[in-house]
């Protein structure tokens, strides 16, 4: 494996990392205080083409390969993971389903202008009573005469309160348990389609989540989303880019909370000396630095599979999005802890970083479902199946 970047890698990384400094910091404390959905940020990221770097140039998108997307990944989410989300969480999931599992009207309509910053996706497959197993799912599609009808509720969808357009797994036989769910897409202003805002959420202060119902939804037949009874697998395809953003998102995270502790240990003093003199602050920094560099080799590596569409591509994102979850979650609350009470304000970054971590241990897999994966590729045996 070459782990030299190209000089096409580089400038994309470098132009992702001053989109990052100059759009996104500037405005992140105004944005987090107002609790406002980031319009403009969309906007700008869509003139530079860091809204689909991934989407192929026929559909609008810049057509880079995953590797270079992952560059992308990891420096705009250096300065906000959640502010990252707003323009490229739909691209990343529900625009990555459509572009590999959706017809080519669907890619044609939806697509481009997702592109361009004018429309905006949604992926929902969280229920009340189905996370992880998506087998719980009770969202049901009827199909009558030339549309199917959509009864249920979805929930703690991120961006579902702005979305134009939600990809919606359903069970359009639950006699077939796994291989009974269908995904389809149902656009804003379709009767019997609604959503509420959550308000009151921890983390992503300047992002939007929502409630889905739908109630007697009516969509046409061309809304379907992939084969029928294969929704799983058309949602996985999105899922498994997704799983990328998480990783390097948690790289970048982490790498901005530990220049930040880097600079604070350097200025401040303590009995006397710098704070960066006392040993253990330095091996809590070795630990961050060495976490951050194992977990990026591990996003790229993931990210090169999935190029090649290789079958090791599931073990590779189990491994890399299990560690990055630990990798994160222990740079930002160590960051915050080693900052002291000036951690638990907003005028550094770790305090922000902190809050938008939480998510990513249920975002694209939680912890204990990575795990089982792994194992499940290891010992070629499902424990979800007992």
């Amino acid at each position: 494996m070459n782990f030299e970047l190209t000089e096409e890698q580089v400038m994309f990384r470098d132009m992702a990392h001053k989109f990052a400094e100059q759009e996104m910091l500037p405005k992140l404390r105004e944005y987090e205080v107002e609790g406002k959905y980031q319009h403009e940020l969309i906007e700008k990221a869509a003139k530079v083409g860091l809204i689909a770097p991934h989407i192929s140039q026929e559909y609008g998108g810049l057509g880079l390969d995953y590797l270079t997307a992952a560059l992308i990944f990891e420096e705009v989410c250096w300065a906000s993971y959640s502010t990252t989300h707003n323009f490229l969480g739909g691209p990343v999931q529900p625009g990555s389903i459509i572009e590999k599992a959706g017809t080519q009207e669907q890619k044609q309509k939806w697509l481009p202008p997702m592109c361009r910053g004018e429309l905006f996706l949604a992926g929902a497959a969280v229920e009340p009573g189905a996370g992880s197993d998506a087998t719980n799912i009770e969202t049901t599609a009827v199909k009558s005469g030339n549309k199917w009808v959509i009864n249920g509720t979805k929930v703690f969808i991120c961006d579902g309160g702005v979305a134009d357009v939600v990809i919606v797994l359903t069970q359009t036989d639950k006699s077939k348990g796994p291989r009974g769910l269908t995904a389809f897409a149902v656009e804003r202003g379709t009767p019997g389609f609604s959503s509420a805002d959550i308000k009151t959420m921890l983390t992503w202060r300047a992002a939007n989540w929502a409630n889905l119902r739908f109630s007697d939804c009516e969509v046409p037949l061309e809304n379907q989303v992939g084969e029928t009874g294969h929704g799983l697998r058309t949602m996985f395809t999105g899922i498994q880019v997704a799983r990328l953003m998480v990783i390097m998102g948690c790289v970048g995270m982490s790498r901005s909370c530990m220049e930040s502790v880097i600079k604070y240990a350097k200025e401040r003093k303590v009995f006397g000396r710098q704070l960066g003199g006392f040993q253990l602050i330095q091996g809590a920094i070795a630990e961050m630095s060495s976490q951050i560099e194992a977990v990026r080799l591990l996003g790229y590596k993931y990210a090169q599979l999935l190029d090649k569409n290789a079958p090791e591509r599931i073990l590779a994102g189990a491994h890399a999005k299990y560690l990055a979850m630990k990798l994160v979650r222990f740079a930002t609350s160590e960051s915050v802890r080693l900052f002291g009470a000036y951690g638990l304000i907003d005028e550094y970054p770790v305090e922000h970083h902190y809050r938008d971590a939480l998510p990513t241990t249920l975002m694209g897999g939680t912890p204990e479902m990575m795990a089982l994966t792994i194992g499940r590729e290891l010992l070629e045996i499902d424990a979800m199946r007992g």
